[in-house]
């Protein structure tokens, strides 16, 4: 839309508000939201009855707006009420829970309008909706769930089907992104990724048994995990222009998903070079933003050795950490030992816990279990202590957020302490080199 075109719509919203337009909300605001929605592909008209609406003016609302106002699936935050939303299933599937010891079906599945996706839970026996139905939302709830937000379609709900054309598929016209921006929530994207693993597995749908696709994919920027609901004949190392995916996550570990209506496009694999895909270097202020990451490396500080470093017991069944031979799923057993550091990282923008195991703890202190267990408990800590407190280290593996924060599973480790003196002659040269 041409910028004078856009300058009319703002004039019409400011107009409509009137003496309702209070004085800190000026027109680059309102130009601002504006653009939003246009970016999102909002019709202009719901856009500026929205705005309108927001701000405190009068509008002629439909039936399902006089209710309250509709919001976008991507400024969803946990804990909201009175969720009123305009979407479109993209999927729906019943399950049967256990609850207080009955048998109780449910569904579950994914929304999603012009500006993202996101999963639902439908606490009732019935649903009258089907995939790719649109519909009228009202007096749902968010919550989080393994660090994503979700509906939650309770008692109170309305669901109402209507005209697909209030939610048209140009609606979901795909945005081009790459593999670090991707985030649950975010639907029909168009990326470019190789092919780093591929499995194949297979599952019951609706009373058939269908093929399912998953693995790893990776373009400069970062790394993923994908899921593919139809056989586009991936192989190993291609490099695919997938067109008409959505995202979701699991812990913060962006998920890409696409079926038979996404667009596969296999390219020279010249795109996206082997030699491109390092791991990557995140400060960790990005990642908790992120809620988590797949194969990165991070640097920082040790400002903690948490309660429950050292010898520990394991459970010989799920390998749980064990108090007093008890497992908290298994009950007594007779564990097994082991050797773990559990540490909190900080590198000035942001700090991460992570559980070091056997080997990479052994590695980092230089002793093996075998010598700890020479040792008594608190000549143990101070040894890990001392190793390890106030030093510099490099960790690469996983980050996972969930509601008590983001760790990181450490896959390598090593420290990298350097030597102050030297360090701050570097940069009394580099000064002197400036001047």
């Amino acid at each position: 839309m041409g910028k004078d075109n856009l300058s009319s719509h703002i004039d019409d919203i400011i107009n409509a508000l009137s003496d309702d337009l209070d004085e800190e909300i000026s027109r680059e605001n309102i130009e601002k939201e504006l653009n939003k929605f246009m970016e999102y592909g909002v019709p202009i008209d719901q856009a500026k009855q929205t705005l309108i609406k927001k701000y405190g003016g009068q509008t002629a609302p439909t039936s399902y707006e006089q209710s309250s106002e509709r919001k976008l699936i991507s400024d969803l935050q946990p804990n909201e009420r009175s969720v009123n939303l305009l979407c479109r299933v993209i999927s729906v599937n019943p399950k049967e829970i256990t609850v207080k010891g009955e048998i109780r079906k449910i569904f579950y599945g994914i929304l999603g309008d012009e500006s993202g996706t996101i999963s639902f839970t439908a606490w009732s026996s019935e649903l009258d909706i089907e995939k790719g139905d649109v519909v009228e939302i009202s007096n749902a709830y968010t919550r989080e769930w393994q660090g994503s937000v979700q509906l939650n379609l309770g008692d109170r709900v309305s669901i109402k089907k209507t005209d697909k054309e209030k939610l048209p598929e140009s609606a979901f016209e795909p945005r081009k992104m790459k593999v670090i921006d991707l985030r649950s929530g975010v639907g029909a994207v168009d990326v470019t990724a190789r092919i780093l693993e591929i499995n194949e597995r297979t599952t019951e749908v609706d009373g058939e048994t269908k093929k399912v696709f998953s693995g790893i994919l990776a373009d400069e920027t970062g790394k993923a995990q994908y899921t593919s609901w139809h056989d586009f004949k991936i192989k190993e190392d291609d490099v695919l222009q997938i067109t008409g995916g959505y995202v979701k996550s699991w812990k913060g570990i962006p998920q890409l998903t696409f079926d038979e209506k996404a667009t596969v496009k296999k390219l020279d694999k010249k795109k996206i070079p082997k030699k491109d895909l390092q791991i990557n270097k995140m400060p960790l202020y990005k990642i908790i933003e992120k809620r988590g990451a797949l194969d990165i490396e991070v640097e920082g500080t040790v400002i903690e050795i948490r309660q429950g470093s050292g010898i520990i017991e394991r459970c010989p069944e799920c390998n749980r950490a064990i108090i007093n031979n008890e497992c908290s799923i298994h009950g007594k057993v007779e564990g097994k030992q082991d050797f773990r550091v559990k540490l909190v990282l900080d590198d000035g923008t942001g700090s991460v816990t992570s559980s070091l195991n056997k080997e990479l703890s052994e590695n980092l202190l230089g002793k093996t279990l075998e010598e700890y267990k020479k040792m008594d408990e608190l000549t143990m800590i101070e040894d890990i202590n001392k190793k390890l407190f106030a030093h510099r280290i490099i960790l690469q593996g996983n980050a996972l957020g969930d509601e008590f924060g983001t760790s990181l599973i450490a896959k390598n480790a090593k420290i990298i302490d350097f030597d102050i003196e030297d360090e701050a002659d570097n940069l009394y040269q580099e000064l002197e080199e400036l001047l």
